[in-house]
């Protein structure tokens, strides 16, 4: 399944994230793609105060992987855009976060490792709408009948809530 939504600015780009992030269970998988300042750690930020984490948030690009504590699961935040394989992606441990079934797993950049998760994952794609400054198109996308389900009850509660 793939269905399109606009935000307008990083407040309903985050408000968007929150609304996704009550769809979301341990062990979930989503990937990032798109512009840089294309709305990935906004989105995910608004994910993170979805799901009840006080902290504020940040890209984790020169640390890759960021954990917050979600009582007895965890939320992960990883970044890869300075990884430029996959051997650096098994060095800095990501593999074990793919597989812990406790964790929601945001990928920024995640494109890159598509092909090598044998696991259901959504990818969230942003990209910058050239006729308005701040607004965004961001494009989800399935991977399996799983994501499907989940994809559907978000446009449904978009839709319902006039965000889309």
């Amino acid at each position: 399944m793939n269905f399109k939504i606009i935000s307008n600015s990083p407040a309903e780009t985050i408000k968007r994230g929150k609304k996704f992030a009550k769809l979301l269970s341990p062990g979930d998988i989503i990937l990032f793609s798109g512009e840089l300042g294309g709305g990935k750690t906004t989105f995910i930020t608004g994910i993170a105060k979805g799901l009840g984490i006080k902290q504020n948030l940040s890209s984790p690009s020169f640390t890759i992987i960021n954990e917050y504590p979600l009582g007895s699961k965890k939320f992960i935040h990883a970044d890869l855009y300075r990884i430029d394989s996959m051997d650096e992606v098994n060095s800095i441990g990501l593999g074990d976060y793919l597989y812990d079934l406790k964790s929601i797993i945001c990928i920024e950049w995640g494109n890159k490792i598509e092909s090598y998760i044998d696991r259901d994952f959504c990818i969230i794609n942003f990209k910058y709408n050239i006729n308005a400054e701040q607004e965004r198109n961001i494009i989800f996308r399935s991977s399996s009948s799983y994501w499907d389900k989940k994809l559907r009850k978000l446009e449904k509660i978009l839709k319902k809530e006039y965000l889309i």
